[in-house]
């Protein structure tokens, strides 16, 4: 590398030049049509001042007939939890924040004749989504609470359906998780042709089970195709007032042992706990829905394998006890889950299957009900 030396008059010709550049910046406002450039009317303007003199403009009025759902705020003030609202007034409330493609999942389940949609948002998010559904379909609405999350809509024939007509009532609660919602529908047909009461009251179950599975499938294919247009989206308030806690909740004995608590029936429950054992990747050894137990090989800390992750070569041999398991193989441990009904709730605890002295176990068993509360749904 070479290195050059400069003499002391390239020296003081560099910083003479300098001094004439910044003195010409100086002097930049004196040269004539600069005022043309980079005045207060130039192409160039200061504009840091500019914001002081903006106007707020009127909303979008979106024509008669088309479609709004798109068009929404961005910047939405958060709901405020209840027992916050005081202190709100002290704190200025901050927007939510623009996010990018939504990891919301919408999971449609099924038990026997009964079908339900888990949508990982809350109640007054999800409630607009399922109206824009049926506007989306020319089918009206004809009755709705938001609060008490109840909707009916008008009598409509099904595509392809000459036989009947059909009429349905859904239903808008929280999940087990907090900001969860859970949709269920109840429907009632009348054949095609006949009179029918506008008003007329609905059956205690879906006349037909496979018609309100096949809607509530196409219900949540949508909710899951607009997720990302409502990140931002506008909600509910009316809906806002279904309460936002989940129905899953842990409780401590005398004992100092945890049960989870969930606020729902038992067939709803027991489908529920079988499907986050499988998620966490317990083995489900035996299970008897009429004791209500499953008897488990749960091993704490075991890396959960998602649907759509492949297990790589090294965790293989780790689960499996393979080569490089050796000492550091996890231990894993045989617990009972017992589901008892307990009123309006079904309790689920879980407790090392033979009675033993071993704090290990224990603490596997306590670990499991912990986990389950964060990923039942």
């Amino acid at each position: 590398m070479i290195v050059r030396e400069y003499g002391p008059v390239a020296r003081f010709c560099a910083a003479s030049l300098t001094l004439i550049l910044l003195g010409g910046c100086s002097l930049l406002p004196r040269v004539p049509g600069w005022d043309k450039v980079g005045g207060e009317t130039g192409m160039f303007r200061d504009r840091k001042g500019d914001y002081l003199k903006a106007e707020t403009l009127p909303r979008t009025e979106v024509p008669a007939g088309m479609d709004s759902f798109i068009i929404d705020d961005l910047l939405v003030i958060p709901d405020l939890p209840e027992g916050t609202q005081q202190q709100a007034f002290l704190d200025p409330p901050r927007p939510r924040d623009i996010e990018g493609r939504s990891d919301r999942e919408v999971v449609i389940q099924r038990m026997e004749d009964r079908s339900w949609v888990i949508v990982d948002v809350s109640p007054s998010q999800v409630w607009p989504r399922i109206r824009d559904y049926w506007r989306q379909n020319e089918v009206e609405i004809t009755f709705e609470n938001p609060s008490a999350g109840l909707m009916e809509t008008g009598w409509f024939t099904l595509e392809g359906n000459v036989a009947t007509q059909e009429r349905f009532r859904v239903t808008v609660e929280t999940g087990f998780q907090d900001n969860s919602a859970e949709i269920r529908l109840l429907h009632m047909d009348s054949a095609r042709g006949t009179p029918v009461i506008a008003q007329m009251p609905f059956p205690a179950k879906s006349m037909n089970p496979e018609t309100e599975y096949t809607v509530l499938s196409a219900m949540s294919s949508y909710l899951a195709d607009v997720a990302d247009l409502y990140q931002a989206s506008s909600v509910s308030f009316l809906a806002g007032s279904i309460n936002s806690s989940g129905k899953a909740s842990l409780t401590t004995t005398e004992g100092g042992n945890e049960i989870l608590q969930l606020k729902a029936d038992y067939n709803r429950s027991w489908a529920a706990v079988g499907r986050a054992l499988l998620r966490n990747s317990a083995e489900i050894v035996s299970q008897d829905v009429g004791q209500g137990t499953y008897d488990v090989l749960y091993t704490p800390g075991l890396k959960t394998v998602g649907k759509e992750e492949k297990e790589s070569f090294f965790h293989k041999v780790w689960t499996l006890g393979g080569l490089f398991s050796g000492d550091d193989k996890l231990p894993s441990y045989n617990l009972r889950l017992q589901l008892l009904k307990a009123g309006d709730t079904v309790e689920v605890l879980s407790a090392p299957i033979a009675p033993v002295e071993d704090e290990a176990a224990r603490a596997a068993a306590k670990g499991l009900v912990e986990l389950l509360r964060n990923t039942i749904a």
